[in-house]
């Protein structure tokens, strides 16, 4: 095929929908094309179809509904913990305070302070603070109970029993370990309990 051939092809090749277009016979395309516009990586097609528009519309508003209810559900979520984290700092603080109490009212040697005792007493003085060891124990678990029940049921545990018991059992090994004692001595051990009672 010679050059003069080809070139009268291309010429009616792209002169075939001109002819179309002067005859009133224009192609018609099935779908229009939509504009290309530039994005960030590249040519991007521009979709104005009303139902696409109202789609995108609809994906659009139940991404930023899904996001505000993931920031609620955080927001939510971190007023629990910290909710949580103060009631368990008290529950500590106060637990340390009990602890401090029972340590307190179980001191025999700040009472036996000054008191120079005999062998016999010293085993004594030892049994008693066995038994009454034993019984502070009891009564630690009883309120750690209580206040785990009180805690589960919402409702405000009262230390007024506790306190009350601890004092009862506070007297009573005092009284133990004060009969125990020679009049000399016990003049020392209630001086002893006097300071203890001021601090």
């Amino acid at each position: 095929m010679n050059t003069l051939h080809k070139l009268a092809l291309a010429g009616a090749i792209l002169a075939a929908p001109s002819f179309a277009v002067a005859q009133g016979k224009a192609p018609h395309p099935t779908h229009p094309t939509p504009p290309v516009v530039m994005g960030k990586s590249g040519p991007v097609r521009q979709d104005d179809r009303p139902d696409k528009l109202a789609d995108k519309a609809e994906r659009k508003t139940e991404r930023t509904a899904d996001q505000t209810a993931r920031n609620a559900d955080k927001v939510a979520d971190k007023a629990a913990r910290n909710t949580e984290k103060a009631a368990d700092k008290a529950e500590r603080s106060e637990d340390k305070l009990d602890r401090s109490e029972l340590k307190f009212a179980h001191e025999q040697k700040l009472l036996t302070k000054g008191i120079r005792l005999t062998l016999a007493e010293k085993k004594q003085l030892k049994a008693i603070e066995k038994k009454y060891d034993e019984s502070y124990r009891d009564l630690r678990q009883k309120e750690l109970a209580a206040d785990k029940a009180a805690k589960k049921s919402g409702t405000a545990e009262s230390d007024a029993t506790f306190e009350a018991q601890l004092s009862q059992l506070q007297l009573d090994e005092r009284n133990a370990m004060r009969a125990v004692l020679t009049p000399a001595q016990q003049s020392i051990f209630n001086s002893n309990v006097g300071k203890l009672s001021s601090k």
